[in-house]
């Protein structure tokens, strides 16, 4: 139970930092550079306690980069660039969140022995209507660009990717040497991207910017709780309770950001929005919920 609380922390967390982007956006930074940004100080900050075994085995330095593009700078990349390229924000978010579905498709793909109960699909359907009356919020507005459905169905299955990597470093490294590696090669992978918006002069960062109270602040927020605190305890979930029980808890994503949304950016929240929210807990609940130990098994897929 407590990883499960955990998982949910962490995913709720995680749907702050839409917020957060939002603000440093509007002060002028690009989707490259919040991503460096709060990586490179996660990293510095995992350093001093965090710093043993800094190379290992070059296939594990493989696996460890492949995370690092998965849940790094590939997965922003194709979640951002589909933003840019539609007015309806809503498709990309609504496609983003079958991150679970997708994740347990091809967890199921990769290792045979897992099956997908009725009780989860179930539940999988509901959790994702319910995501979308949130996430649509009464406004039905979706795009049909097929590069823009391409990109963020892609973004999903970079994390289903990332969350089935973790799973065959887990046991061999420590979750925070996990961690620390993401971070590292996040940035790496990341930075050739950031030169290039600074070469095509769309980057307008500063010192001056960074030292304004609400940036620094919302950066350090995105560093030390959204990227090192919420990295490492969705590495300790996954292996803990797996992939599949910890990916339902990000449906809870789009949740938390209408919430802190009509705090912090004072945007409406409808009665779909409600319903919604009661769905996807529905949803998650019944998706992880174990059977009665006196219950005969479930027809499996």
């Amino acid at each position: 139970m407590l990883y499960h609380v955990l998982g949910l922390l962490t995913a709720c967390l995680w749907g702050s930092t839409f917020v957060a982007s939002k603000i440093l956006l509007n002060a002028g930074l690009t989707p490259a550079e919040i991503m460096c940004l709060r990586f490179v100080l996660a990293w510095l900050l995992m350093l001093p306690w965090c710093h043993k075994s800094m190379m290992t085995s070059w296939k594990d330095e493989f696996l460890f980069m492949t995370l690092g593009l998965s849940g790094g700078s590939l997965y922003f990349l194709a979640e951002n660039t589909a933003v840019k390229l539609t007015s309806a924000t809503s498709t990309v978010a609504l496609l983003v969140c079958t991150t679970p579905i997708i994740t347990a498709l091809m967890n199921r793909c990769i290792h045979r022995d897992e099956h997908l109960s009725s009780r989860f699909i179930t539940g999988s359907m509901i959790a994702l209507c319910g995501v979308s009356l949130v996430v649509l919020n009464g406004v039905f507005v979706l795009d049909d660009d097929p590069m823009v459905i391409i990109l963020s169905i892609a973004a999903s299955a970079l994390w289903g990717v990332y969350s089935i990597v973790i799973r065959q470093m887990e046991g061999r490294y420590s979750s925070a040497t996990i961690t620390r590696k993401v971070f590292f090669y996040g940035v790496v992978t990341m930075l050739p991207m950031c030169v290039y918006e600074s070469m095509a002069g769309e980057s307008s960062l500063t010192i001056g910017t960074l030292m304004e109270p609400v940036v620094g602040g919302t950066l350090l927020f995105l560093a030390i709780v959204a990227s090192l605190l919420c990295f490492l305890t969705w590495n300790i979930v996954i292996r803990r309770i797996g992939i599949v029980a910890a990916g339902n808890y990000l449906y809870f994503n789009p949740v938390t950001s209408l919430f802190v949304a009509y705090l912090v950016l004072d945007e409406r929240i409808t009665i779909y929005a409600i319903v919604g929210c009661v769905l996807t807990i529905a949803g998650v609940y019944m998706c992880n919920k174990k059977r009665p130990k006196n219950v005969g098994q479930e027809k499996t897929i």
